[in-house]
């Protein structure tokens, strides 16, 4: 049953007084919090600290999407870190906003509203680019896999640009279709806000998402097989493999090639560390019904975590992202050392004398 028939149901008169309230109505409108806990107490971690990570880990990826679209990151790998890049900052915005502003709805009614207006968009999209992800650090995997296990002529088919690209929009199509469902979860519906008294909006769970066949099939196995348990099962699997492999053919390897290999291991085993969580929070949530609100919100800041802390990888141990970052920060520092005089003055520019080292004045100030 629908909550606005529900309420009509009840046939509640317009007051709004203790006996309303104890059903959950007031002024003939749902009292807002009434589909879950609006008072649900949040922890240090996602008002204070996610946001934190969550800014580093958005200046981050820009870089890291950034560095890995330049033309002298040519490889396979590096167009799934570059599309991994992308679907962790959709990550960290939806995340920002889902989390974090959702902490914040007891403590601002613009926050309230808003969240309730957006979130059935925000969350649907969300888990799309946390699908995406999940099914890049596979595919990632799976080329680290054939680059340095087979022979030099399946490589030049399959270890491409091109083939990277067409996986990347495979695995953005089936992200989408894999996600769907999550457009039909939640709803917006108009209540009454005790703590402001205001009319405003709420979101509650639809029919869909309430039907116990559809959570069993698409939580407890649809999504457990391709978004838990499959995903961590198979990269501890090939992160092992790969490593053995490297292990004996270090010293075949090129430079570039290595480093790649080494970065995308260390992403692997960031995605398993921070997956560890929220995989036994959904385990204890489907086996043992067991619901800890601080443990989800320590699990939800892990997935911020892994999606924020990518950076660091690839700059401490890609020696080409490292080289590609500098060149790109010197050439943009170099663009920046041309400074325009007021016309008034002059009509020349600052100029850095290389030769010299020296800086080039004029009237003996800097400008």
């Amino acid at each position: 049953m629908e909550v606005e028939e529900f309420f009509g149901v009840l046939n509640f008169s317009s007051p709004c007084n203790n006996t309303t309230l104890g059903y959950g109505v007031c002024y003939n409108m749902p009292v807002c919090g009434f589909c879950y806990d609006m008072g649900m107490t949040k922890t240090l971690v996602i008002g204070c600290i996610l946001p934190f990570v969550g800014i580093c880990g958005l200046m981050g990826n820009s870089l890291s999407a950034y560095v890995y679209s330049r033309k002298s990151m040519k490889s396979s790998i590096n167009v799934y870190l570059f599309a991994l890049a992308l679907s962790d900052i959709t990550i960290i915005i939806t995340s920002f906003f889902l989390f974090f502003c959702e902490s914040m709805r007891k403590r601002s009614a613009f926050a309230s509203r808003y969240f309730a207006i957006f979130a059935p968009f925000t969350f649907p999209l969300g888990m799309t680019a946390q699908s995406v992800s999940v099914f890049l650090t596979i595919a990632a995997a799976i080329d680290g896999f054939v680059l340095i296990a087979f022979s030099d002529t399946f490589k030049g088919k399959f270890c491409t640009r091109k083939t990277a690209k067409l996986v990347s929009v495979f695995v953005l199509f089936c992200a989408v279709g894999f996600n769907f469902p999550h457009w039909f979860e939640i709803k917006v519906i108009h209540c009454w806000s005790t703590p402001y008294q205001i009319s405003t909006f709420d979101v509650c769970p639809t029919d869909l998402r309430l039907s116990e066949t559809y959570y069993e099939i698409y939580y407890a196995y649809l999504y457990t097989i391709f978004m838990a348990i499959g995903p961590v099962f198979l990269l501890i699997v090939l992160n092992f493999v790969i490593f053995l492999i490297l292990k004996k053919k270090s010293q075949e390897e090129s430079e570039s090639e290595e480093s790649d290999i080494v970065t995308l291991i260390l992403v692997v085993c960031l995605f398993i560390a921070c997956n560890i969580l929220p995989l036994t929070v959904n385990f204890l949530e489907l086996t043992l019904n067991v619901v800890n609100t601080y443990l989800i919100d320590l699990s939800n800041f892990m997935v911020v975590m892994n999606s924020s802390c990518n950076f660091l990888i690839y700059y401490a141990f890609g020696k080409q992202f490292r080289r590609t970052l500098k060149k790109e920060f010197k050439y943009s520092m170099k663009k920046k050392k041309t400074i325009r005089f007021p016309e008034e003055l002059s009509a020349i520019d600052f100029v850095t004398d290389k030769s010299q080292g020296d800086e080039t004045f004029l009237h003996g100030h800097r400008l």
